[in-house]
């Protein structure tokens, strides 16, 4: 594609998160997540990386009393709407509510952000915000994705009648998938550069066990995504 010789490397959602929706959103997960919630007696949730909102926005609707929250002021904005209620701005491995909640939640992949030494402050957070026998429930990237995008994988097409390129490829020796994504505006060439760490079963499990009583389902999608549920020790 082609675009002004300008160019500028942004940060993680920094634009993204306006075209979020329309590039990301994944109806069959977002239904698979929400028949889980739905199945167990769950009242009040804080939700880790919000996002643009849409589970929250849904929660809501259905009377759950939800907190979303998310590190990024642009997709806070961009969850506006989505969603009408609290929406905090907090790093979800270093934070500090009044509240307990029967439920933490992290979907979308968004656990595969940190780095391996940043889960046990993530798992401790979320140990400390819930109520005896809450739980955390997240998803994160199945192993087999690493493979999936051996080959670098290339999306070109428009948003809001504006060009992208969208591609992934994945590093088998680091266990990282990169996305990287060009919109090409009128101003010029933008760029945001997403890393994610693909982490094994057994060391999320390994992890979470000083706080948790782990469930994991492993084709929650197959190959693709996989559920872990820790119920609060």
């Amino acid at each position: 594609m082609e675009g002004s010789a300008n160019s500028q490397n942004v940060n993680n959602y920094t634009i993204l998160a306006r075209y979020y929706d329309e590039l990301l959103q994944d109806e069959d997960s977002l239904s698979l997540w929400l028949n889980y919630i739905e199945s167990e007696p769950f009242q009040s949730v804080l939700e880790l990386a919000s996002g643009s909102g849409v589970m929250a926005g849904i929660l809501k609707k259905k009377g759950y009393d939800i907190i979303a929250s998310d590190i990024s002021q642009e997709m806070k904005e961009a969850a506006k709407e989505n969603y009408d209620g609290d929406y905090l701005l907090l790093n979800m491995t270093d934070y500090a509510l009044p509240e307990r909640f029967d439920l933490v939640l992290c979907i979308c992949d968004s656990i595969n952000y940190l780095y391996p030494e940043e889960l046990d402050d993530f798992f401790r957070c979320a140990f400390e915000h819930l109520h005896q026998n809450g739980r955390l429930i997240f998803d994160m990237h199945h192993p087999e994705r690493i493979n999936e995008f051996k080959e670098e994988y290339i999306e070109e097409g428009y948003v809001n009648d504006m060009p992208y390129q969208w591609t992934i490829d994945s590093d088998a020796y680091d266990s990282t998938i990169c996305e990287h994504f060009t919109f090409y505006t009128k101003d010029g060439m933008i760029q945001e550069n997403h890393l994610q760490h693909v982490f094994a079963i057994d060391e999320i499990k390994e992890k979470m066990l000083k706080y948790f009583d782990v469930e994991i389902i492993e084709d929650f999608v197959p190959d693709e995504k996989i559920l872990v549920i820790g119920r609060k020790k």
